[in-house]
């Protein structure tokens, strides 16, 4: 019997398990990828904001020595060009101050500093404002005065003492945050390179998948291809494939004229095999007398299993009598052996009817019927015979081959087919 197949779809089945474990691993590291980018980009906030403070608090103490350095050179020369680097050092202080408290570094630490540095330069600020309006009204011994009594510079001592504090903290701050930024973007890369090695996997797990289903189908596809047009039993060509071959046949002889030769052959005896011994006995039977039937056939014959005990022999080009009757001697003799362990010798012989075309039809299904009745024929003429179409079956002088089996030639009107 035909062998059913069911043809296989993706092995998505199979592969859920791994598949789902790996989506699943790649939807947690997608998670700790995109806090470790967030977290990553909240340290570039914090860099930013430290550089930022660090800066304006450098300032504070730069500008504030402009300032003290215009003050200083009005006091000692009069001069009022002094006093416009000494104005724009004031305004820079306080612009500093509070862009340092707006830099977004909200450490709690920093901005007590910041405030306690605003008081400082406030005070230093004061002082020099005071000097600078004695100066303005001519009282430069007072101003001097005030310079010499020490308040401002120690301001200033202590002013540079705060921002050099604050510069060393909001330094430390930043290594500390530049450290945790290394060791987010080290665990980031290691996440994506973990998910992109996921996905390989997956890729060429689901490659490998892919294609061992494509193969598969292809195999497949060429088995049910072989199935449609051979004989799952014996391998040879089947009805469909021999109708197709015999039909080119046709065709191309119509074109060029060249005959070719039709054997049908029927095995005799064959039902006692399956009633006496079973039918997987007779399966093996069926393949024995394929195997030897290739066995005997030439370059050209074309042998195919059509029916249940029934074969067809079609031989390409033009055959006299007596070389058709040698390859129906050829397969008749085959047989002879015992096809089975279970049988004797000459359980299962064929008897075989030959027809031509276009000598015994204008076309396949004429040729095939002539070559049925020939085979009718020498089914009732005694079997274990090859008969020709289109006479009656006449005894003639028959041979006794090897195995001891008679072959009856029926009259034609041409010794050639």
């Amino acid at each position: 019997m035909p062998t059913s197949h069911i043809v296989p779809g993706l092995p998505v089945r199979g592969s859920s398990l791994p598949l789902g474990l790996a989506l699943l691993i790649i939807a947690a590291m997608s998670i700790f990828f995109v806090r470790e980018v967030i977290d990553l980009r909240q340290t570039m906030i914090q860099l930013r904001q430290n550089d930022a403070a660090r800066i304006q608090v450098r300032n504070v103490l730069m500008n504030l020595l402009n300032a003290e350095t215009g003050q200083r050179g009005f006091l000692l020369t009069g001069d009022p060009a002094y006093l416009e680097a000494y104005q724009l050092g004031r305004s820079s202080v306080r612009d500093n101050l509070a862009q340092a408290e707006q830099s977004g570094y909200h450490e709690a630490q920093f901005l007590a500093g910041v405030r306690q540095l605003a008081l400082v330069t406030e005070s230093k600020l004061d002082e020099l404002e005071r000097t600078v309006q004695l100066k303005k009204r001519g009282d430069d011994a007072a101003a001097l005065a005030m310079v010499r009594e020490g308040f401002g510079q120690a301001k200033m001592r202590e002013a540079r003492r705060l921002v050099q504090e604050e510069v060393v903290r909001l330094h430390l701050a930043r290594e500390a945050v530049v450290d945790g930024f290394n060791e987010r973007l080290l665990r980031a890369s290691v996440i994506l390179a973990l998910m992109l090695s996921t996905v390989v996997a997956m890729t060429v797990h689901a490659w490998r998948s892919l294609s061992a289903a494509a193969r598969r189908n292809k195999e497949l596809a060429k088995r049910l291809a072989m199935e449609a047009s051979h004989d799952v039993l014996t391998g040879l060509p089947n009805r469909r494939f021999f109708d197709r071959w015999a039909r080119r046949l046709v065709a191309r002889s119509q074109r060029s004229g060249k005959p070719f030769t039709v054997l049908s052959i029927d095995l005799d005896r064959f039902k006692n095999v399956n009633d006496s011994h079973g039918h997987p006995a007779g399966d093996e039977v069926l393949k024995e007398v394929a195997r030897r039937f290739q066995s005997v056939l030439r370059s050209g014959e074309f042998l195919a299993r059509v029916g249940g005990d029934e074969f067809v022999v079609l031989m390409d080009g033009e055959f006299s009598r007596n070389e058709v009757t040698s390859v129906g001697r050829r397969l008749i003799d085959c047989l002879y052996p015992s096809l089975h362990p279970k049988l004797a010798d000459n359980a299962v012989g064929a008897s075989i009817g030959a027809a031509g075309f276009p000598l015994n039809g204008a076309d396949l299904e004429a040729v095939m019927q002539a070559a049925d009745e020939a085979l009718y024929a020498s089914k009732h003429g005694g079997r274990g015979m090859l008969s020709f179409a289109r006479a009656e079956p006449v005894p003639a002088p028959f041979e006794q081959g090897d195995a001891g089996h008679l072959f009856v030639h029926t009259a034609q009107q041409s010794s050639t087919l």
